[in-house]
Order: structure tokens, then sequence, then C-alpha cells
């Protein structure tokens, strides 16, 4: 199963091995502090240690910080406003860096639960495959081939080394028993163990598959309407930060400048502008980030 890639990380795959064996120690004290970063890269399946990617993730943060410091401190001396430019950008820049070097060690638990997203997505129509066979007697192992080879994209990833594992000599359950110690989908742990405990007391595989997928069903269908349900609060939301905000608030400035002596500058309504559009960003991309990733693209 190839890893995901990781987003804004700046060097290559081979730097971080480069850099990690020179800064063991570093990458050591790093993951000390998150242990759990050791456990996600084995699940990922990326070729590098979680001391290799620490060192290449406050290498690639340091760089970040360094091209933000030259851009700043650069923007500070033109503008000719500040009496230390150089302080002042170099404290934004070590912000900066700090910030990012959060943001690249926390990425990989995001994409554990991308790609446990991604699994839940495609696993009712590969469970009915599944399914399928099995009752057409088609033997286990020809069944999960068939699901490797189909496109179920990470579900397709998963069985296939599975398929490897048991090519290269191990037997189906134990191929199976690695595949959900690796798996963060609740669902694909489940079906995995089912399974297994199918293979191993001679149960209807058939029986044993049908229940998880009318619970993963249900599950999903259920996941879909508690979506509708918050959507209606967040186009509402989103109609008065988009619409009614800035005609209410540049009517509201207006009365304080007629009663009050506040002045109406084309900075203040520049101001509210940007500011709504933020939070119209912001609303959007939290309607797309929880909306659920089923039955399609």
């Amino acid at each position: 199963m190839k890893p995901p890639k990781i987003p804004f990380l700046l060097l290559s795959f081979r730097s971080m091995e480069r850099i990690g064996r020179r800064w063991q120690g570093v990458g050591k004290t790093i993951v000390a502090l998150q242990p759990s970063l050791r456990t996600t890269m084995t699940k990922l399946g990326y070729p590098f240690s979680a001391e290799t990617y620490a060192v290449g993730s406050l290498a690639s943060s340091f760089l970040y910080g360094l091209i933000f410091f030259l851009i700043m401190a650069l923007v500070l001396m033109v503008k000719g406003d500040s009496e230390d430019p150089i302080r002042i950008a170099l404290g934004a820049s070590l912000g900066m860096w700090m910030v990012l070097l959060l943001l690249h060690l926390i990425y990989p638990g995001i994409l554990i639960k991308k790609v446990a997203a991604m699994e839940n997505k495609d696993l009712l129509f590969a469970l009915r495959e599944i399914i399928m066979d099995v009752d057409s007697g088609v033997p286990l192992f020809d069944s999960m081939k068939n699901v490797a080879t189909s496109d179920y994209r990470q579900v397709s990833a998963s069985f296939e080394a599975v398929i490897r594992e048991v090519e290269t000599g191990n037997s189906e359950v134990e191929a199976l028993k690695h595949l959900a110690i690796r798996s963060e989908s609740e669902f694909m742990k489940r079906t995995i163990w089912q399974m297994v405990n199918a293979l191993e007391s001679g149960a209807s595989m058939k029986n044993a598959l049908s229940g998880i997928a009318d619970a993963l069903e249900a599950a999903s269908y259920r996941e879909i309407k508690n979506y509708s349900a918050n959507l209606n609060f967040l186009l509402l939301m989103y109609m008065l930060v988009a619409a009614v905000a800035p005609s209410l608030g540049v009517t509201f400035m207006v009365l304080l400048s007629a009663f009050g002596g506040l002045g109406v500058d084309l900075v203040s309504v520049g101001f509210l502008v940007g500011g709504s559009a933020i939070l119209q960003v912001i609303m959007i991309g939290y309607m797309s980030s929880t909306r659920p990733e089923l039955f399609g693209g």
C-alpha cells in the first residue's frame, strides 16, 4: 500500500532520511514529546522512522520560518515604519516556525483519519462484492483478490496488502489480523475480525459479513441525515455573514458617523468586507470538511 503524501513538507523522503541519520538524537527527543507519532507513521506505511520524520519536520518548518523572516524583514525595511524591523521579523518568524512544526507533527494523525474515512467510503460496496462472491462459491482468498484488483481505492489497497502477505507464505488469518491492527476505521476493523472469527470457527462467511454491511449502510444514512440537519443552520449563519452583516454593518457605521461624529472611511469598510469574506471562507471550508464522504467523490 502506497503511503499518502504529506502536504506542506518541503523535503523529499530521501532528504529526510539523510538528515535523520545525522540528527537521530534530536528526532528521539521530539518523538518523546509525542509518542503516538511512532505508531501513526508505522500504520501509514512510510519507509522511514518517526525520528526521521520528526527531524525532517523540524528542518521543513525552519525553512518556512526562514522564508517568512526574509519576506517580512524586507517589507518592514521598505516601509520604514518600524525602528527594529529585524527583531520584529525574527520574533514573528520564530512563532511561524513553532506553529508549522506543530502542524507537521500532527498532520500524520490527520492523514490516519482521512484514510479511515476513505476506507468507510468504499467498504460497503467491497463488502457486497465479497458477500456475493462467497455466496456463489468463490473462495475467500479469490474474493479478496477481486476486491484488491477493483477500484475501491483505499479498501482495494488494504486488501492488496493482505494478498501480498498471503502470497509470501503467511496464512489468511494472520494477514487479516495484521490488517485489522493497522486500520483506523471502526467498520473495517469489525469486518476483518468477523472474517477472522468465521475462518477460525468455520461459520458462514456470508452471515458474518451481512450484519456488518447492514450496520455500515445504516450508519452511512444516519451520517447523511445528521449532516443535512446541521447544514440548514450553517446555511442560515452563512447568509447572515455574507449578506446581512456587510449591509447592516455599513448602515450602522453611517448612523454612528451621523450621530457620534465617527467617520466612515475606506479602511473601515475594507475591514468589514474583508472580515466577512474571511468568515465566509472559514464556513465554506467547515461545511466541506464535515461533509460525509460517502457514495461518491
